[in-house]
């Protein structure tokens, strides 16, 4: 490997810790520069879609729409979509039992805690009031 190659790996390593990724679980993993460069950006795109989330949660408070309710579930199938790729570009097996992003949505009300102890099982613990989970989503 190349002075220029290992600088930019170097680069990735940083921007990777900066966005919360395992840089050790990356080299556990072998993980190419296009394979961590796509984490980055699933990241970034969670964390945006978290920031919209946050918005529009308050706007559906003040005015409950169901233009915005659509909005909200849009963004939510966003991040069951994201959380594939992860598992994808993580070399996991796609598998629903481990998305954890899911109950983390600023929009979602379902028990963080509980869901985090159910991680890898099949089923989670649903609160049917929930906007995006909910018995009226």
């Amino acid at each position: 490997m190349g002075c220029r190659q290992l600088n930019e790996l170097a680069l990735l390593y940083e921007q990777a810790k900066k966005s919360g990724l395992n840089t050790k679980l990356i080299m556990d993993q072998g993980l190419d520069t296009s394979e961590i460069k796509n984490l980055i950006n699933l990241h970034k795109r969670l964390k945006n879609i978290f920031e919209d989330e946050e918005k529009l949660i308050k706007e559906y408070k003040e005015n409950p729409s169901e233009e915005i309710k659509k909005h909200l579930l849009s963004l939510s199938d966003q991040v069951k979509e994201i959380e594939f790729e992860l598992q994808k570009n993580w070399h996991f097996d796609q598998n629903e039992d481990y998305h954890s992003w899911w109950f983390r949505q600023p929009a979602c009300s379902c028990p963080i805690i509980d869901n985090f102890e159910r991680v890898g099982v099949p089923g989670f613990i649903i609160n049917q009031e929930c906007i995006l989970h909910g018995k009226d989503k």
